[in-house]
This record gives structure tokens, sequence and C-alpha cells, in this order.
């Protein structure tokens, strides 16, 4: 009997449905141990399993009595992590278990080391370092144009501008404001023209930052409508404060650099409805217009983070 035994001698592989090559396999094992040769007493047999390409077992046998025996099930998905796996389990019953079967070390010397098995052997994939993270928020500011609907009397347009503060992968806070302006809609002989402007604040939950994000957001708006009437005995020009709610949803699509393109599409909801009225001189109504009870804005524009 020869002092020494090749690993390429020892292992032998029985694939059945699974994914396993004997030669890949055994580069797999090489790269896991520093020597190329083992007790000539030991040999490897691997087995995948006949009925699912997901099982597979080995067993470690010193002359012909069972030393070590693991079973994979299931087994990694991917090629290349399964033979490093299995390649790695045998690597460590080698040169821990079988070190003891063989009489090499003592029984208390032996280092305890982690059962094979999916999860807790480090794979090709785990051993690659993960790509660095974003130190510290992040920042964004949007500008967008849109349409407006329900918050003057008629469909209007405007714009918005927000910075956005992204303290984790998944939360932002908005500062923003909003305007709009209805150029002039007619109430009784004349005509009355409509601006709402109003500062926001939102929180938002979206999926992790990448090329397309998604967000739901919340928040609270406050500002003023201002209603000027022309073509009336007596013109006015009113200025009503304005509080509501807003409810949102956007789409951020990533497109070079740092800028990107955000839709979004909101619901307003006034805490309470402006009226409008046009009086005569000596204080009689003649018309009021109320303005809807909640409003809708879509809107788009570009979006620069940093």
């Amino acid at each position: 009997m020869s002092a020494v035994r090749t690993l390429d001698d020892a292992l032998a592989v029985e694939p059945g449905l699974t994914c396993l090559d004997r030669a890949t396999l055994l580069a797999n094992l090489l790269s896991w141990r520093d020597a190329a040769e083992v007790d000539p007493r030991v040999s490897i047999r691997v087995r995948g399993s006949s009925d699912s390409p997901r099982a597979l077992s080995f067993v470690v046998r010193v002359r012909d009595e069972v030393a070590v025996e693991r079973r994979f099930e299931p087994a990694p998905d991917s090629c290349a992590d399964l033979h490093a796996v299995v390649a790695l389990a045998i690597a460590i019953a080698l040169d821990d278990t079988l070190a003891t079967e063989l009489g090499l070390v003592d029984e208390a010397a032996r280092v305890e080391q982690a059962r094979p098995g999916e999860g807790d052997l480090p794979s090709q994939a785990r051993r690659t370092p993960p790509p660095p993270r974003r130190r510290g928020p992040a920042l964004a500011l949007t500008a967008a144009a849109g349409a407006f609907a329900g918050l003057t009397p008629g469909l209007s347009g405007g714009g918005e501008l927000s910075l956005d503060l992204r303290p984790l992968d998944h939360f932002d806070l908005r500062f923003g404001a909003l305007a709009t302006h209805l150029p002039g809609f007619k109430l009784d002989e004349g005509r009355v023209g409509v601006t709402l402007a109003a500062g926001r604040l939102d929180l938002c939950w979206g999926t992790a930052p990448r090329v397309v994000r998604l967000r739901t957001c919340g928040g609270v708006a406050a500002g003023a409508s201002v209603s000027v009437g022309r073509g009336y005995t007596d013109n006015f020009r009113r200025a009503i404060p304005w509080l509501g709610g807003i409810a949102a949803v956007d789409l951020a699509v990533h497109l070079v650099g740092p800028l990107a393109l955000e839709l979004r599409v909101e619901g307003v909801f006034p805490f309470h409805r402006t009226r409008i009225d046009v009086r005569s001189t000596g204080g009689q109504l003649l018309a009021s217009e109320r303005f809807p009870v909640a409003g809708l804005v879509v809107a788009v524009g570009p979006r620069f983070e940093f």
C-alpha cells in the first residue's frame, strides 16, 4: 500500500439529476485544501439524487467503514455554488473529522466546525465583497410642470418644486411648494382669476434606490388662494388662507448621472372649501362660487439626485 493517495484517486462522483461535474468538484476541493493527497485508507463518494436536481450526499469512508456522511437537501440552485459548497464540506470533513478518525489528533484538540448545509457555508458569490453603500443622507431636487384639477374652479396649469432628504433607503422627507393659476372663469357679469400657492411637507416611503423607484407620500400643505375679479362694478382682490392634505404616488426613473425623470400623481384634499362671492356696492350677494371638495395633480419633470 502506498503511503499517500491523491484526491483524484479517492474521489468518485455520480451526478444523478444534479449538475455535479467531477472535474469541477475536484478543482474546487483542491482550492480549499493545501494538500492534494489524502491518507491511503480514505475514499470519497458523492452521489446526486435520481429524483431531484437539488438533492445530493457524500460519504467519506476509512477502509470500509463510514466516517463522515452529509446530505444537502435542498442544495444551492447555482451550479457554481453547489460545487463550492460541497467541496468545502468535504474539505472540512477531511481536515477535521478524519483527523480524529485516523488518530492524527486528539479528540480534545478538535475545533468545532460549522456543519455543512445551505445558508451556513460560504459560497464563491459570498466571498465577493458587497458594493459600497451611500454614506449619509441623499438629496434630490425636483422641478415639475403639471395639470391641476379641482384646486381652482377649472382645470389649470402650474408647477411644483421640491427638495427631498433621504436619511434611510426607504424613507424621504419632502420640503416643497406648489402653485397653480386659472387666468379667469366667468362668474356673473365679470371674470375671476385665481392663483393658489402653498408650501408643503411630506413623509414618503419608497422602494430601495435603483434605476426605477416607486414612492407613496402623505403630507400637508398651507398657503393662500388669491382671487382677482374684473368686469364688475366693484372689482376686487381677495386672499383667503388655504390648508389641505396631500396623498401622492410618484415614480422616478434614472436617466444618466444625477439626472432622473419623475412622474407624480397627487390627490389634494382641502380642509375647508374656498368660496368666492360677488356683491353689489350695497353688499347684496350677486353670485358665488365654491371650490371643489378635492383636487388632482399630475406632474412630470426632471429630478436631480446628489
